[in-house]
């Protein structure tokens, strides 16, 4: 009897665990997989704008980025099936989080942020302040400020154009004030901005003062996600182009070459020979091992030689150097045979193209192309060091 009541509850314990597990796991259980759910969600139709209205300020919430081929897609298998690896962060990113960057004349402030973290700091900023905005297109990034007076100069009027871009570096925003001045009262018809800041003083003025807000409070603001396609994607890319490795970089002429002979004299790169305006630099390149902390490290220096100089100038490697279509048919190179300019060390880099799109191509001493992971290696070091 003892026997039969025992196995009569162990039945009725599996039952129960077998109706419970049905209950918490399983297509109808409550603890049930769903990473398909979305795929079941409603299509909401976008917003009808009534006809002679423009919708320009509408836009997608959550919008989806098309999909492209770049940062350093290829290196893959046929059939797609290896991840590539994803990109560094930049040197500048692990520093200040704000800082002012000048070039010339030019002045800006750069954030390790993206935008949409900017804009609404920028416009708390101009809130708390009292510059009162006449004009905000989230779109572009750009806030202007109504006409306003100084109290040290009631003769003029003046107003403010802050523009918030995207940066050189990912998750990286620019911010660039104008500023205009006109003599009299405020204008009754629309004014063109100028080129130029009509007082370099006052625009600095007001950069120094964004800049101080924003690195005394880094929660000002929130995000806005309407401001995170200000810009388009980063100012400079890793795509491949005809097969090859190259980078992209959106800015004009005197600052692309600034930047990149900023980040060819780091982390290894050091710089052979050059011609600018040809957009030809010669570089060497030799991997920075990491100091050694041990004891004795400080005791002895070692006995290999860094060489930074070539026997062959520029000129001389550039002579039989591919061009125009052959450049772009080059193949891979080959040193060891090459008959002339013999055994040359280094790299060529060649930034091609127009202000705004940029291309820049590492090859071999002889125009030829290198090894795509190499490539992309090299190239990698030399974006992540851009400003």
């Amino acid at each position: 009897m003892i026997k039969t009541i025992a196995l009569r509850g162990l039945a009725l314990t599996l039952v129960t665990q077998l109706v419970g597990c049905g209950v918490f796991w399983g297509d109808q259980a409550y603890f049930r997989n769903r990473d398909g759910d979305y795929q079941k969600a409603d299509k909401i139709e976008p917003i009808k704008v009534p006809e002679g209205m423009s919708r320009e300020r509408l836009g997608e919430i959550y919008p989806i980025p098309p999909i492209q081929q770049s940062e350093f897609d290829e290196a893959v298998s046929a059939d797609h099936n290896e991840v590539p690896r994803p990109q560094p962060l930049a040197t500048n990113l692990m520093q200040e989080n704000i800082k002012i960057q000048r070039l010339g004349e030019e002045r800006w402030i750069l954030m390790n942020v993206s935008p949409g973290e900017v804009w609404p700091r920028v416009r708390s900023f101009l809130n708390e302040n009292n510059v009162d905005v006449a004009n905000a297109d989230i779109s572009r990034g750009i806030i202007e400020s109504h006409w306003l007076q100084f109290k040290s100069d009631l003769n003029t009027v003046d107003r403010y154009r802050v523009q918030i871009d995207q940066g050189v570096q990912p998750e990286t925003s620019e911010i660039h004030v104008r500023h205009q001045s006109l003599p009299g009262s405020a204008p009754t018809e629309p004014t063109p901005w100028p080129e130029q800041s009509t007082s370099a003083e006052r625009e600095a003025w007001l950069l120094d003062e964004l800049a101080a807000e924003l690195a005394r409070d880094e929660t000002l603001g929130g995000t806005s996600l309407l401001a995170q396609a200000i810009g388009g994607d980063a100012k400079s890319a890793l795509v491949i182009e005809a097969n090859e490795p190259v980078m992209k970089i959106r800015l004009n002429e005197e600052r692309a070459k600034a930047t990149l002979f900023h980040s060819m004299k780091q982390d290894g790169f050091a710089i052979y020979d050059s011609a600018p305006d040809q957009g030809v630099y010669y570089l060497h390149y030799e991997p920075v091992e990491p100091e050694s902390d041990g004891w004795f490290s400080g005791w002895f220096e070692s006995d290999r030689e860094i060489v930074h100089t070539s026997p062959y100038t520029l000129a001389q490697l550039l002579e039989n150097v591919p061009t125009g279509e052959a450049f772009a048919r080059a193949p891979l190179s080959n040193r060891e045979g090459e008959a002339q300019n013999a055994g040359a060390p280094g790299y060529l880099l060649f930034i091609k193209g127009e202000p705004g799109d940029y291309t820049v191509h590492l090859r071999d001493p002889y125009g030829k192309r290198i090894d795509p992971r190499e490539a992309r290696k090299l190239l990698t070091i030399l974006r992540k060091n851009l400003i």
